[in-house]
Parts: C-alpha cells; sequence; structure tokens
C-alpha cells in the first residue's frame, strides 16, 4: 500500500461505509441528499465536502443534511443528477457543455434540465511526463506511450482534441492507453507509459504521489499557440498557472501555464428552490472559511463562483446573485 493510500485508508472506509449502506453507518434525525463527487484523492470530493461543511453550519436552522458523496466524475454525476437520481453534482464545464448540446457521451440527447448553482475552482489540463521519456511539450508526445483515461471519459475526450490541434494523429503518432487516471501515476512509475493527461485541481494527492517515485516527473507546459487557440475558440475552456510549491520532488522549478475548465457545482431544475439558495448563501458568506478547506480554492472571488456557469443558472442561485447585485 503506498503512502497515500496508507493514509487515506481510513477516509475510504469511511466514505466506502456512508455510500453503499447510510443508514447503517450513521444515524440522522434530519433528511440528507448528497452532492455527487468524484474520486476521495481528488479535489471534487474536497469541494462537495467544503459545500457541504458550510451548509452544515447551520443544520438545525435548514433542518437538512448535505453529504458529498464519491463517485466516478464528471459524466456519472451529469448522468445521476439528470435521470433525477441525485439533486447535486460536480461537473467540469466541458462536460456540461457537451450535455446541453447533446455532444459526445450525450451525442443527439440535449441535457436540458441542468441548472448551475456555483462556480467553484478552475481545474487545469495537466501532462505528467517522465522526465527521462524526454517529453518538454506536446509535440514531444509523438512516438511515445501516453495515458489519457478512461474511453469516453472527458479526460481522454479533451486530449483528443488538443492532439487533434497540434496536428497529431492520435492512431498513427503515439501509443495511447486508456486506463483510469488513479491508476495513472503507478503506470508510470512502473514505465508502462511515459506520460498521462489529467485534467484536475492544483494540489493533487495523485500527481503528489507520482512525485514521490524513484522515476522523477515534471509537469509539461502545451504550445503557447495551442492554448492560446482553444481559449480562444471554447467558451467552456480559459487559462490559468499550475502552482509548483506543493510538489517539491518534481522537476519543475516555476509554474505552468495551460488551458483549464472550471469545476461547478450543479443540479436538476426540480431541485428545491429554497435549498439551492441557502447552498449559495452559506459558501458567499463564508468564503473565507470556504476557500481555507483546501489549496485548490484559495483564488475564489465572487466573480468565479458566479459567472460562466455554462448551462442556465437554477432559480435559487439566480435569486441569491441578484440580491447581493451580482446579477441585474
Amino acid at each position: 500500500m503506498t503512502p497515500v493510500l496508507r493514509y487515506l485508508f481510513p477516509v475510504i472506509l469511511i466514505v466506502f461505509l456512508t455510500c453503499t449502506n447510510p443508514p447503517a453507518a450513521f444515524s440522522f434525525d434530519e433528511p440528507m441528499q448528497s452532492i455527487k463527487t468524484g474520486n476521495i484523492t481528488g479535489v471534487y470530493y474536497a469541494a462537495g465536502s467544503a459545500v457541504a461543511k458550510m451548509h452544515n453550519r447551520k443544520l438545525k436552522e435548514y433542518n437538512l443534511r448535505l453529504l458529498a458523496e464519491a463517485s466516478e466524475g464528471s459524466i456519472a454525476n451529469i448522468q445521476d443528477v439528470a435521470e433525477g437520481a441525485a439533486p447535486f453534482g460536480i461537473a467540469q464545464a466541458n462536460a456540461l457543455y457537451s450535455a446541453k448540446r447533446g455532444e459526445s457521451f450525450w451525442q443527439g440527447e440535449p441535457q436540458d434540465k441542468l441548472r448551475s448553482v456555483l462556480g467553484l475552482y478552475m481545474e487545469d489540463f495537466t501532462i505528467v511526463a517522465a522526465v527521462d521519456a524526454g517529453i518538454n511539450s506536446m509535440a514531444d508526445l509523438k512516438g511515445k506511450t501516453v495515458n489519457i483515461g478512461e474511453l469516453g471519459s472527458m479526460d481522454a475526450i479533451q486530449a483528443i482534441r488538443l492532439f487533434n490541434g497540434l496536428g497529431l494523429d492520435p492512431e498513427n503518432d503515439l501509443t495511447i492507453t486508456e486506463k483510469p487516471t488513479y491508476e495513472a501515476s503507478e503506470l508510470l512509475q512502473s514505465g508502462d507509459i511515459d506520460a498521462y493527461f489529467y485534467t484536475v485541481g492544483h494540489p493533487n494527492l495523485s500527481i503528489k504521489e507520482a512525485s514521490s517515485g524513484e522515476r522523477k516527473i515534471m509537469i509539461v507546459a502545451p504550445e503557447r499557440d495551442i492554448v492560446d487557440l482553444f481559449d480562444k475558440k471554447a467558451e467552456y475552456l480559459g487559462t490559468n498557472d499550475i502552482p509548483v510549491d506543493y510538489y517539491a520532488d518534481i522537476a519543475n522549478k516555476a509554474p505552468i501555464h495551460t488551458l483549464s475548465v472550471k469545476a461547478i457545482l450543479f443540479s436538476h431544475a426540480d431541485t428545491d428552490e429554497q435549498i439551492v439558495y441557502n447552498i449559495v448563501k452559506e459558501v458567499f458568506e463564508n468564503l473565507d472559511l470556504f476557500k481555507r478547506q483546501h489549496p485548490a480554492f484559495a483564488n475564489l472571488t465572487p466573480e468565479i463562483l458566479s459567472t460562466r456557469l455554462i448551462v442556465p443558472l437554477h432559480p435559487g442561485a439566480e435569486r441569491f446573485f441578484k440580491e447581493v447585485g451580482l446579477l441585474r
């Protein structure tokens, strides 16, 4: 068992019990609703937990307990919320964009019942590579073995789009593997791959774990013209700098400029308006405390929380944003 997993094992056990049999694990008097998040080592889970914490500070007043629930990520969360299996989820802006338009995983089936609640933080398009593989730019990926995430995942879809933008043929110019991203750090250290793609908030435990192995790693900066091209082309993309202070063992010594997408808390159109209003209110009114829940939240502003949310605003969020002057 790796050091990170050994540290996280008690947390994993609690999450497993919570997700598989909540009544047996905990006894709560008040009603409960879940926020579908992601793998517990990722920032989605931390974000869902932070939102729940802000709301649950007024548990007696609201008579509702929010719980962060581990999940398979953006696509699964969108499906669960769209089908009414969960009231809230967290997803990447590009996944919500595709769902709204009926593209990619939702080809021909636009999801018109999704509503945005809050922008949470920026997730950065991250290329992790072994230093000994000689990959100093995306162009250097040619001829290498690269993991892009599971088939159909947003990581895989975005990686293919970037390959095409760079003029790389995924079938002929690279050897592509499609293993789950949580396996990528081990695959890199074992020499099975040269690099992997991961769209994630930083700092991230998986990348921290990858950097602690014997094989030295680095984060590759995409070519500036590719970043500028996609930033202008796609409304769901932006740019950001990946900080390196947290990753003491990687080769990079300066922040890495890259593309980014916003992680968004969303809900179903039929989710109770007052519940959504209360969630937004508690995050805004406790923003300093919220930002301290994870380093990825450190640069959050009211603008990030309330703009470029891709799908229509939920009425509860819209009501709060109007009250505080963020919307007219």
